[in-house]
């Protein structure tokens, strides 16, 4: 995607506006729970049914809104949850662990949605004492383990009373302290980033049902943990997931701790790929595919082309259609000198200048915390006679934050705001568009989006990529 030549467009027919909403809190009336309705459309597969009950529990500083229902024929089932301190009208987003889905019958689970699957959002748009209402949509896991997106989802409901559920209770493994039985699911490569498929099954037997908070310590750079309710007494299986990018190979040993019990399973770590820590790997055929529901998916690979420009050497990433990675559409020039990373552009091409106009701006620093601010140098030109210059203004928002993007746990990442500042035929500079970036240690650019717009939000789903 050419940024610059979208940012000018942009910016010549852009009209700005915001708009105002106000937040409710909701209450607790202790009103007596009625039915809602609820819907949605997985592919060409549409779903419905009634809302049973909507009530709010209270589970530790967390609050969370249960929506539970069935279908219309009462053979499945139906449940969104969502958390927050106070919950009001607005996005509730599963990557910031703000919600949760799942659509099950009492032999599978048909449709999964968390953090550890991709985005999903729900929106309030309706919120009173005793009444919610909102949409939904975003990426689930089905029954095959496959990702699919659900779309067009509706509910509301009336809300009932508040609930404070206790802390369960009971203990892990066996009377050596071994976690029995363990279930290891996915691979475990040094310098490969955990995914969604990097769990741990085991098994607890509860004396006391109630809330859980089930972990292990972090070893060899990746920790696992789960949280949840259990609603039995007895044995229950649970499954843990992973975060985090191990650094060596080799075996493991990882604590289990649920409450004061304790117990310890082993994992073989692979060889692998050394980290480079950076967070824009630019080793020759590391790639990465990125996915929306728009046009504008790629893949990206650096190739074997290292071109000298004004004394200095740059690494070559190439762009294609996602489609056809085969047919090259663009080619981007890049440096990192220290913690400093640099792209080289022929300003030119992206505006539409009438002379060529070229130079390289520091698109990302590693080495300096949140709330850094620099900018690029003045770029100035004339386009069909028009004068123009412009320049962009970076802020580092987060550094070392932790991140789930298209399935993937990214444990260390930095979020860059760039601000693009233009000016027309000597005017003051104004800002014409805003742009969002994140990058992952070891990993690379992991998510933008352009903030003119929802519309213009591209969550990044790797495909493939190869750390170095």
């Amino acid at each position: 995607m050419k940024f610059f030549k979208i940012i000018l467009a942009l910016f010549v027919a852009a009209i700005f506006f915001n708009a105002c909403q106000k937040d409710y809190s909701i209450e607790n009336n202790g009103l007596k729970l009625h039915s809602g309705t609820w819907q949605f459309t997985e592919n060409t597969h549409s779903f419905a049914g009634n809302m049973d009950s909507a009530f709010l529990v209270t589970n530790g500083a967390t609050n969370e809104l249960h929506l539970n229902g069935t279908s219309s024929d009462g053979s499945q089932n139906f449940n969104m949850v969502l958390y927050a301190d106070t919950f009001k009208m607005g996005s509730y987003k599963a990557s910031l662990f703000q919600s949760s889905f799942n659509y099950t019958t009492t032999a599978k689970t048909i449709y999964q949605a968390n953090q550890l699957v991709g985005e999903f959002i729900v929106n309030i748009t309706s919120l009173a004492s005793n009444l919610v209402s909102g949409t939904f949509s975003g990426t689930a896991l089905d029954s095959s383990g496959n990702l699919v997106n659900i779309t067009l989802g509706k509910f509301q409901s009336t809300i009932g009373g508040q609930t404070t559920i206790p802390v369960s209770e009971g203990v892990l493994g066996d009377s050596l302290g071994n976690c029995k039985p363990v279930v290891l699911n996915g691979t475990y490569t040094g310098g490969i980033t955990t995914t969604s498929a990097n769990t741990v099954q085991i098994q607890v037997t509860i004396t006391t049902p109630g809330t859980y908070s089930i972990s292990t310590n972090s070893v060899n750079g990746i920790s696992f943990s789960g949280t949840g309710i259990f609603t039995n007494a007895g044995v229950q299986n649970v499954t843990l997931a992973a975060s985090g990018t191990p650094t060596d190979a080799g075996n493991q040993v990882f604590t289990l701790s649920y409450g004061n019990s304790q117990c310890a399973f082993q994992i073989n770590f692979t060889a692998g790929a050394s980290p480079s820590n950076d967070y824009f790997p630019l080793t020759l055929n590391s790639n990465w595919t990125y996915a929306n529901s728009s046009s504008d998916s790629v893949f990206r690979k650096v190739i074997n082309y290292s071109p000298t420009i004004n004394g200095k050497s740059y690494n070559t990433i190439t762009q294609s259609n996602l489609l056809s990675p085969a047919t090259v559409t663009d080619s981007f020039y890049y440096r990192k000198p220290g913690g400093d990373y640099y792209q080289y552009i022929t300003y030119s091409s992206q505006f539409g200048f009438d002379n060529p106009v070229s130079g390289e701006f520091i698109f990302l620093k590693d080495n300096v915390p949140a709330g850094t601010t620099w900018q690029s140098d003045p770029i100035s030109g004339t386009s069909g006679g028009i004068a123009i210059s412009m320049y962009a203004k970076m802020t580092i928002l987060a550094k070392a934050v932790p991140a789930t993007v298209g399935g993937f746990n990214f444990p260390d990442i930095i979020k860059v705001k760039y601000e693009y500042y233009v000016s027309v035929q000597g005017n003051p500079p104004a800002i014409a568009y805003t742009m969002e970036r994140w990058f992952a240690k070891n990993s690379g650019e992991i998510y933008y989006r352009l903030s003119d717009s929802s519309t213009d939000i591209y969550l990044y789903q790797i495909g493939k990529f190869i750390v170095f």
